[in-house]
């Protein structure tokens, strides 16, 4: 089999997505950008750089999140916001479903009073559909966010469930945090495999029990809580049971359970998504003695007020209402839906997502020009070339003059281990109240930080300069950098450039493997021409209002404001035509020419042929 290369230009979108770790995160935080911060000790400015585009970076599943992050956007593009909720506290499932041992409530206050501050009017123990009509807030007001979370459980529908000491695992929980009397006996049985089942489970053995086992229907390969999560829950002392599935809650004379009836499981073949569902194996059934259990099978939304109200909202199979996923509206214009009580129970980050999602399509409901604070663009900010002095790149270190010229380089790089977060020990951690991770030393912060890969920055090589010598070939730790014949290259026409190349008597490609690369840039030493360069991509996030974030203002360079337009400008540097006689800037930034010595575009994807 012959491998063919595909030729794609690549622009901004491309160099966003390069990213990893922000374009994985739904608000695009700058996790570059504050973990730069951090690596020079500056904690305070890293920590409101990662807060900027995520108002409660601390808050994690639940209503509260996305209804005051939504609060928050809405707020800077100068509307006046009333915020409504029926618990005493905001923060909504945080305060009533993630543990303090997470989450201290300290961090939770603090992140909500910095949105209060900003002219959001907070009301709480205020109960929609009971306190107030939702129907008088449609009517009083421009628009309406309902992001009520999900705190209706789920129930699994065995004989048995009924039996005193079976209880929802939400309410449980929310009961535990919230220091409401609650009751938990030795034994513990949690049903479920998510992050609530692991949440019930600790908070059990913080309460007192002794012995507790969360049965999960599937392997452990197919659950979805992380390993560290899972590690962490079995060092408290907590048993799994794989692969069983309950058929009977058992319960004594008085209605009081006495132990759970289970069949041993086998997973069955895969469906379409390539999930493989359990099967029961007749004849496997088995007894687990307890005292309590607690079923943390999901939550939803409880959506039936709604009709009582407005008739023409329509309750779907899981008990949520529909809502268009491109405008957030429901069949009621003025009314929106957002955050879990949308999607069903997320992560801290989507929840924000969501709400600012919210907030952007309100914005455009009321003809108001909204900008998409979730969407950067990209700039060539600085180059760094072979003629940079290693003082100046900070990435490498040299032993000797020579080893910038000839391919024996006596060249090192940082090798840094990953800095384990400090945690209490098991004996500590009985008070529902201390929290788990204890942070990083500042000398941790620092070395952990410094680990960033720097993905923004690329390699680029002006064809003009480059003489194929494979310098930067051998001198390559990680294999990233590939010669590839032209006869290689698919030229289906839609890059001119590829077909001038192909003409060439002994043109090159280069393929570069991005997902490789570690900034070294040993290349861009080795190179003897100066035809390397690492260009570094910053971000211009677009204003809210008047409001510029600090994802622009703290990314390393200077900018200009442009207030009236709303919007950051920055200016960008040129190439030196003299180190680049005849350089010609193509619209990915990468750079061709029709030197003698030239080479084709950069390939940055390759496509196998079978031949």
């Amino acid at each position: 089999m012959r491998e063919l290369y595909q030729v794609v230009e690549v622009g901004p979108a491309w160099y966003q997505e390069n990213i990893p770790c922000q374009e994985a995160c739904p608000v695009k935080t700058n996790c570059r950008g504050y973990l730069n911060l951090a690596a020079a000790g500056e904690f305070e400015k890293g920590w409101e750089l990662a807060l900027d585009p995520n108002p409660m970076a601390s808050i994690c599943v639940g209503a509260g999140c996305a209804g005051l992050s939504a609060a928050s956007d809405l707020s800077k593009l100068g509307f006046g916001v009333t915020v409504y909720d029926a618990l005493d506290q905001a923060g909504g499932t945080t305060l009533a479903g993630v543990p303090p041992f997470r989450l201290p409530r300290e961090v939770i206050d603090r992140d909500i009073a910095g949105i209060v501050n900003e002219n959001v009017d907070l009301r709480l123990s205020t109960y929609v559909g009971r306190d107030i009509s939702l129907r008088e807030l449609h009517d009083k007001n421009d628009a309406v966010l309902i992001a009520a979370g999900c705190f209706e459980p789920n129930y699994i529908g065995i004989p048995g469930e009924e039996s005193e000491g079976v209880m929802a695992g939400i309410v449980f929980l929310e009961r535990a945090y919230r220091g409401r009397p609650v009751e938990v006996g030795k034994r513990v049985i949690i049903l479920g495999s998510g992050y609530t089942a692991m949440d019930c489970a600790s908070t059990s053995w913080r309460l007192g029990a002794e012995h507790m086992y969360v049965i999960v229907r599937r392997s452990r390969e197919e659950m979805v809580v992380d390993e560290e999560e899972l590690g962490e829950t079995e060092r408290e002392g907590i048993e799994f049971v794989y692969l069983a599935s309950p058929t009977e809650v058992l319960a004594d004379p008085n209605g009081r359970v006495r132990g759970v009836v289970f069949i041993r499981n086998k997973l069955g073949d895969p469906d379409e998504k390539g999930r493989r569902s359990p099967v029961a194996i007749p004849g496997t059934e088995f007894e687990i003695p307890c005292d309590t259990v607690l079923l943390a099978l999901g939550q939803a939304p409880e959506t039936s007020w709604l009709s009582k109200e407005f008739p023409e909202f329509r309750v779907k199979r899981w008990r949520d209402i529909k809502v268009d996923p491109e405008t957030y509206q429901t069949v009621v214009p003025k009314i929106f839906i957002g955050g879990d009580y949308r999607t069903a129970p997320t992560t801290i980050i989507e929840a924000v997502a969501d709400g600012r999602s919210a907030a952007q399509q309100i914005a455009r409901f009321l003809d108001v020009n909204a900008v998409s604070v979730n969407v950067p663009e990209y700039h060539e900010v600085v180059t760094l070339r072979r003629s940079s002095t290693p003082d100046n790149i900070g990435m490498i270190s040299l032993e000797g003059e020579l080893a910038r010229v000839y391919h024996n380089m006596s060249v090192d790089y940082d090798r840094i281990p990953r800095q384990e977060m400090p945690k209490l020990s098991k004996n500590d951690r009985r008070g529902l109240f201390l929290e788990i991770n204890q942070g990083y030393s500042e000398a941790q912060a620092i070395a952990e930080s410094d680990r960033c890969l720097k993905c923004n920055f690329n390699i680029e090589i002006i064809g003009e300069l480059c003489i194929i010598c494979g310098g930067c070939v051998d001198v390559c730790p990680m294999d990233v950098i590939h010669m590839v014949d032209m006869s290689d290259i698919v030229d289906d026409g839609s890059i001119p450039a590829v077909g001038t190349a192909k003409k060439w008597q002994n043109g090159v490609a280069f393929f570069l493997d991005e997902t490789a690369c570690i900034r070294c840039a040993l290349c861009v030493i080795r190179c003897p021409t100066d035809a390397i360069t690492m260009n570094r991509y910053g971000t211009v996030m677009p204003a809210v209002g008047n409001v510029l974030p600090k994802e622009s203002i703290d990314d390393e360079i200077h900018l200009d404001l442009t207030v009236a337009a709303k919007k950051a400008v920055r200016p960008l540097p040129q190439y030196d035509p003299h180190l680049a006689p005849g350089y010609k800037p193509l619209q990915n930034g990468h750079t061709n020419g029709d030197s003698k010595h030239a080479h084709s575009p950069d390939v940055n994807e390759k496509e196998l042929v079978k031949h």
